[in-house]
């Protein structure tokens, strides 16, 4: 849908599907085990796809302060 915006919006894509597949795998861990077990971090990669809602920072303006 972000493509689809005017303009198209910078997004970060994220891994849906492996984020589907660990959820589900720690939530049945946590079902099956018999103790309270601590949070578990799960790091996944992600990619920026940039689109032209991204532009350069403005050029000063003549007087403006820095």
């Amino acid at each position: 849908w972000a493509a689809m915006a005017d303009p198209p919006l910078t997004v970060v894509e994220q891994p849906v599907a492996d984020l589907a597949v660990r959820a589900t795998g720690l939530l049945l861990s946590r079902i099956h085990a018999s103790e309270s077990s601590p949070p578990t971090l799960v790091r996944l990669s992600v990619r920026l796809v940039e689109r032209a809602s991204v532009a350069p920072p403005p050029s000063p303006q003549k007087g403006d302060p820095k």
